[in-house]
């Protein structure tokens, strides 16, 4: 009895760290500039020229290509 509801309780706890591990990153933004390279455009225009500009300000930025034009760019404070 006990030993399954350790297995129990360890299968929901890692199911629960899993799933919030997932939420945490969309997959969306770009932080550097090789994750610039899978937006369509080219280094001059488009979404990765955008995007390209961004990642390398001289401050840390990353880009959301999924938000409105004029906040795409945002400062790096370590969240999504």
């Amino acid at each position: 009895m006990t030993r399954s509801l350790t297995l129990g309780l360890t299968l929901l706890a890692a199911t629960l760290v899993g799933s919030l591990a997932a939420a945490h990153s969309n997959g969306h933004e770009s932080r550097t500039p090789a994750q610039c390279e899978r937006l369509p455009g080219t280094q001059a225009e488009g979404e990765r020229a955008q995007c390209l500009r961004c990642v390398t300000r001289p401050r840390p930025h990353h880009y959301h290509p999924d938000y409105p034009a004029g906040e795409r760019c945002r400062p790096d404070n370590g969240k999504p």
